[in-house]
Order: C-alpha cells, then sequence, then structure tokens
C-alpha cells in the first residue's frame, strides 16, 4: 500500500510512521510511506491514484486538516480520508468531506490496526485475528499459525516466532477461524482442521501425515485422534489438491 501522512511535527510522522512498519511486517505487506509537514506540501504533491489512503492531521500551521481534506475532493473523491486529532469533536467536521474514519492522539496502536484491517481488507482482504494475552492485545496473522493447543482455559498457538497464551477457550478460537472463513467441518479442504480433541492444525505448515499424528515442517508433530484420521486423511488431500489447482491457475 501506499500511504499519505500528512502531520506537521516530525514527531508524530516517525510515531506514526513505525507502528504501520509494525502492521505491515505482521501481515507480510510491503508498503511506502510518503511524509508531509504540512497540507499545502502534500496537495502540492498530490495526484489522483498515487495513494491508497490519506492519514492527515487536523490541527497543522497553515491550512488545516479539514481544509487540506476539501481540497482534496476537488481533486479525488473517493480515497480514504483518516483524520488524526486531539479533539474527538472534529469527527463531526469530517463527515463533511467524508472521511472514513478519524484517531485520537496519542494514536493507539489497537485502534490503528483495527483502521488498517478494514483498509487492508478492502484491499486484498486481509485478515488478523486479535487475541490478548495477559490483558495485552496481540494480533495474529493466521499464516504464521503452525497448529494451537488447548491447555484448560487457555490456548497455546504455535507461529513462526513463538508461542502466544491467550485467555480463551479453543471453540471461541474456532468461532474467530469460522468468521474469516478459515474453519468449517463440513469444508475438508481448508488449512485449519480440528484433528484431535484440544488442538487445531494449520495445514499450511503440515511436512507429511502419519497414521496418528501430522508431522510438521518445524519437526514438531500434531496428534491425529483415531476416530478422526479418515476425516484428516480426507482433508489432507483435499487441501493439497485445492493448493496445487491454484498454483496451476
Amino acid at each position: 500500500m501506499n500511504l499519505a501522512l500528512v502531520d506537521d511535527l516530525d514527531y508524530d510522522l516517525n510515531a506514526l510512521q513505525k507502528l504501520f512498519s509494525e502492521y505491515f511486517s505482521l501481515i507480510h505487506e510491503k508498503s511506502n510511506y510518503y511524509l508531509y509537514l504540512s497540507g499545502e506540501e502534500f496537495l502540492a504533491d498530490f495526484c489522483p491514484g498515487k495513494f491508497d489512503a490519506v492519514f492527515l492531521d487536523t490541527l497543522m500551521d497553515g491550512i488545516n486538516g479539514i481544509e487540506t481534506a476539501r481540497r482534496l475532493r476537488s481533486l479525488d473523491s473517493s480515497i480514504p480520508v483518516i483524520f488524526i486529532t486531539i479533539e474527538e469533536s472534529f469527527a463531526l467536521e469530517g463527515y463533511t468531506v467524508q472521511a472514513m474514519d478519524y484517531i485520537l492522539k496519542p494514536v493507539s496502536k489497537d485502534r490503528l490496526f483495527s483502521i488498517m484491517n478494514r483498509l487492508t481488507g478492502q484491499k486484498k482482504c486481509r485478515h488478523i485475528i486479535e487475541v490478548k494475552e495477559n490483558r495485552i492485545t496481540r494480533y495474529v496473522n493466521p499464516d504464521d499459525i503452525l497448529y494451537v493447543r488447548s491447555t484448560g482455559h487457555f490456548l497455546e498457538i504455535q507461529t513462526a516466532s513463538g508461542v502466544i497464551k491467550p485467555y480463551m477457550t479453543l471453540e471461541y478460537f474456532l468461532s474467530l477461524l469460522q468468521q474469516i472463513g478459515e474453519y468449517d467441518e463440513s469444508l475438508p479442504g481448508l488449512r485449519f482442521q480440528n484433528c484431535c480433541r484440544g488442538y487445531v492444525v494449520s495445514l499450511d505448515h503440515v511436512r507429511s501425515l502419519k497414521v496418528s499424528n501430522f508431522l510438521m515442517h518445524d519437526g514438531s508433530s500434531v496428534p491425529i485422534s483415531r476416530p478422526k484420521y479418515k476425516a484428516m486423511k480426507t482433508a489432507y488431500a483435499n487441501y493439497l489438491f485445492s493448493k496445487t489447482r491454484n498454483m496451476i491457475d
């Protein structure tokens, strides 16, 4: 994505760029940032199609964010505009220039990531799962999950970069996967499978199927219960077929 960040304070621009870099690293996407210290500087460089979204401070020297957005709308009527403000009342003015949303300063990572999920969803339908670990919000990309193990009221989400342990039941986690179309017992070709009581495996990271377990690419193994072996064998075959077909297409 190509993002324009407009703020007359260097510190705020740099802090915002760091949060964006963290977000795009999480979803494994590349991004470009164009930083502007005034509305005038941004408008002078703007042309339709150059940016996917604009994050615009409302209070700046020179023309303020609202006026910048008004002038922007005369050049581009559809580009998403997200205001960054210290005053919630500016949200009402934002409606007059068809702003997508607004963020209060200091910028909250949760708030920014939530808005970016909407933006990237409009662009590429990416999905990020939010979980709480020790009262801290963690953002999990399903692509990074190897498997999930239930340990009572906690989960161990094994990812490529380590383990995340949210206070959550496996049933609730499965419902999150279901909401983003990654889990459905009636569709055996999906990559996430409930292969054994207390375990969910991502077929993306399976090296091979054994009689009683999946052998993972990292050398670990995930158990398969005897009653579910036939279903897992079918699911894995369907998954491989679907993956091969997509590569050919």
